[in-house]
């Protein structure tokens, strides 16, 4: 009489979002971001991962690139993203190349990232 009712909420909220991948929330997790050039963006956190790409909170309010580097200061992986979409404070970003580590990373700006004053110039 009542099948509709048996779904479970996340086989509902699944069918609501039309996305190429599952997602997933983190808790707290840190992140920078670096223009292509190298160039220091500010620092965020990651709010929700996926496959695909990945949902973030921005520390200021300050334009984004379409194009730009995240590294992920818990899993120390660095990935190119593509801006998909603005919120506020709040962007969503596609990735161009997926998360790997940084020491795979010969571009010395890139590798930056990872130290502790990464932000102050040479």
């Amino acid at each position: 009489m009542f099948k509709g009712l048996s779904l479970n909420r996340q086989t509902a909220m699944n069918a609501v979002q039309k996305r190429f991948f599952p997602r997933w929330r983190t808790r707290l997790r840190p992140a920078k971001l670096a223009s292509l050039t190298n160039d220091y963006i500010c620092d965020c956190t990651t709010r929700d991962i996926s496959q695909g790409g990945l949902r973030l909170l921005l520390n200021e309010d300050l334009p984004l690139p379409k194009e730009f580097y995240v590294f992920d200061v818990t899993e120390r992986t660095i990935s190119e993203v593509r801006l998909c979409w603005r919120d506020g404070l709040e962007a969503g970003v596609a990735y161009l190349v997926p998360p790997a580590s940084i020491a795979l990373y010969e571009n010395t700006g890139v590798r930056r990232l990872a130290q502790r004053f990464y932000a102050l110039e040479d």
